[in-house]
């Protein structure tokens, strides 16, 4: 029987014009049937059989003849037409429809095989159609105008993007060159909602550095400030008539910016999971690119405090509790990519000491929810003068209502005082003192019997008004009737003191006004042009040009008129505490103030940092230092070299440390 095949070999299947006759048969019926055409597989399916049952030499241990004198010119064959209907297709097609063609061809190939070819050749012709038609094209495919990368994207195409993501793994470098492809469009993506809603232009403009840490001066943490709040306590904004001074904030739009990344990831995340099958590798590295998109905005941190304050006063209302649940994740999600999260922190503090002083916040539970979160991501250090702030509000609340009893049981026609007593150590206050305003009677009464019964009840603590924090309610009465209307402190002085004492004919010069209330000249100049040129014009102006001058004069408007009888007056926006803070972007001049007050903090935090490590290895290398230093730090912010030196340079001259005398890079810890 053996002998009998190889001479039907060597006769037959050798011979140069039947061997090449048959090779042609097989692959023009092959080509074929990739045409789309029918054929006769199971004629084939018989050679192949043959060619792999004979052997070369006169054993069966030698190379099939399938291998020998077939396979090579069916891969050679297979590489030609997939060559040419690539270059064809991709000029005629899209890519979504390509990589389904490709997809196609490739289970068509490992069928044939498994039919009627043989298996041996499964991986190279597999390996064939995915270099043809996928690895040699790969940035024809990514970059496709309209069917792209993307175009995919854009159109939340998860199923063909995950066809994409399967192919390209099948080839050399091909999911390399993908998420490459995908992070430099989340860049573009990123940039352009900086560019857009942040005003930041990728070019020209960097995250603001604020590591470069100055001197601070010593400040008395231990003493606590009054809010006076009479009744209500004003929500500040912005004066609409001062379009110059404001129209970078107009420009700017920080809530919306915190919006469109919170869609952004979650598009990105939808891709990861229905796209990418949750690649880690891809994961690490849209993270990475997320990241580094969202803190080229150096008003990131801010911007993602005024949507979180924005939602907490009033974005809550009518949702569900599963609803705010998510909107307080999607925030947290997005804060964890934000660098500087003491940043954060800073401006989280004054929105917070805005919604638990003037009331604005909707839900308690919520505010508590957001704090919990913040304590999970960053350690209870992060929230402790956040929970402060709570601790005095409630406390408060209590004194109020003890103190109102009390003030009841005398009897006296007083005006209702209420008070908040913060801990200073706990509230973003840079606020003037202003002890020594002259207030009214009445109110002068108020303040001095709750200080004689608070002293009462805490002895060893000091009070300090913060005359500049509240607001008062005034009842004004007009020929055609009353109006109620809610000011600033300085303002219902203003009215009181000098206004109520007026009659037709009657002028104050603004040297006069500041004269008679010893107020500072900025605070008393916003003041009126609050009441002067705001929707509500209680006075008037002679001339009446905006900026205020000495001899600049003020009478009362009496043609003032409003069918609403509350009114609100609105108070230019001013730096310096947490009364004059609107829910916008702060100016230039708002965040230099803000960044120093930063700067001071991680000074102590670095030369803290040092201290606690030196104190525990008691002497280290400059190197791992600066690294243990840094890593300590990082959950808050990323010190820089240059920052820790300095600060150990600081601790060296103040002796908390020294050099080695045999070794100037190791450091020596001094008890």
């Amino acid at each position: 029987m053996k002998k009998s095949q190889h001479i039907f070999r060597d006769i037959i299947v050798y011979d140069e014009n039947i061997k090449e006759y048959i090779i042609n048969i097989i692959l023009k019926q092959i080509e074929r049937e990739r045409s789309g055409e029918m054929i006769d597989r199971s004629l084939i399916s018989n050679i192949i059989s043959m060619m792999l049952d004979l052997h070369e030499g006169n054993g069966e241990t030698g190379l099939s003849l399938y291998k020998s004198i077939f396979e090579e010119r069916y891969l050679e064959s297979s590489k030609n037409f997939y060559a040419n209907l690539s270059e064809k297709f991709l000029d005629e097609n899209d890519a979504s429809e390509w990589l389904k063609k490709s997809e196609h061809h490739m289970e068509e190939e490992k069928d044939r095989t498994e039919q009627y070819l043989s298996t041996l050749s499964t991986r190279e012709i597999l390996r064939i159609v995915e270099q043809e038609t996928i690895e040699k094209h790969i940035h024809t495919i990514i970059e496709m105008e309209n069917s792209g990368l993307r175009s995919l994207i854009k159109d939340d195409k998860y199923s063909d993007l995950n066809r994409m993501y399967n192919l390209f793994g099948k080839v050399n470098n091909g999911r390399e060159e993908l998420i490459k492809a995908l992070c430099d469009y989340i860049k573009e993506l990123g940039e352009d909602i900086n560019e857009t809603w942040a005003l930041v232009s990728s070019k020209n403009e960097s995250n603001k550095s604020i590591n470069h840490i100055v001197n601070n001066h010593n400040s008395n943490n231990s003493n606590n400030s009054i809010n006076n709040n009479n009744s209500k306590t004003l929500d500040t904004v912005e004066n609409t008539n001062s379009k110059k001074e404001n129209s970078t904030k107009q420009s700017v739009n920080p809530k919306q910016w915190v919006v469109k990344y919170l869609e952004l990831k979650d598009k990105l995340d939808n891709i990861l999971i229905k796209a990418f099958d949750n690649d880690k590798n891809f994961q690490m590295k849209m993270n990475s690119i997320f990241q580094l998109i969202i803190n080229e905005n150096p008003k990131a941190s801010e911007s993602l405090s005024l949507f979180i304050d924005d939602n907490l006063k009033k974005g809550i209302k009518g949702k569900s509790e599963d609803e705010i649940e998510e909107l307080l994740n999607k925030s947290i999600v997005l804060f964890r990519f934000i660098s500087d999260k003491d940043v954060f922190e800073r401006y989280y503090k004054q929105h917070l000491a805005k919604r638990l002083l003037y009331k604005k916040s909707v839900s308690e539970d919520a505010e508590r929810i957001m704090i919990t979160r913040l304590q999970m991501e960053c350690g209870h250090q992060f929230t402790t003068k956040l929970e402060g702030m709570y601790k005095d509000i409630n406390i408060s609340s209590e004194l109020s209502n003890e103190f109102k009893v009390i003030e009841k049981k005398k009897d006296k026609k007083l005006p209702e005082l209420n008070i908040s007593v913060l801990t200073k150590i706990f509230w973003p206050m840079s606020g003037q003192v202003t002890p020594n305003l002259p207030y009214p009677i009445e109110i002068q009464t108020l303040m001095d019997d709750f200080s004689k019964f608070y002293y009462s009840r805490h002895s060893g603590r000091k009070l300090l008004w913060q005359f500049s924090l509240g607001s008062a309610d005034l009842r004004i009465n007009y020929e055609k009737g009353s109006k109620d209307i809610n000011i600033c402190n300085l303002g219902m002085l203003l009215l009181i003191n000098i206004f109520n004492k007026w009659k037709p004919g009657d002028s104050y010069t603004f040297k006069q006004l500041q004269t008679e209330l010893e107020a500072n000249d900025l605070e008393l100049k916003r003041v009126l042009q609050s009441l002067v040129f705001s929707k509500y014009k209680l006075l008037q102006k002679i001339p009446k040009s905006r900026d205020i001058k000495d001899e600049d004069e003020f009478i009362v408007n009496t043609k003032f008129s409003t069918p609403l009888n509350r009114i609100k007056i609105p108070m230019v926006v001013a730096s310096g505490n947490i009364h004059n803070r609107s829910s916008v972007i702060e100016n230039n001049e708002e965040r230099e103030e803000t960044y120093r007050h930063i700067e001071d903090s991680r000074r102590f935090q670095i030369d803290a940092a040092v201290v606690r490590i030196m104190k525990g290895r008691k002497k280290m290398y400059h190197n791992n230092l600066i690294t243990e230093v840094t890593n300590q730090l990082s959950s808050r912010f990323m010190p820089t070299p240059t920052a820790i030196k300095k600060r150990i340079e600081s601790l060296i001259e103040r002796e908390y440390m020294e050099r080695s005398s045999e070794d100037r890079k190791l450091y020596l810890y001094l008890a």
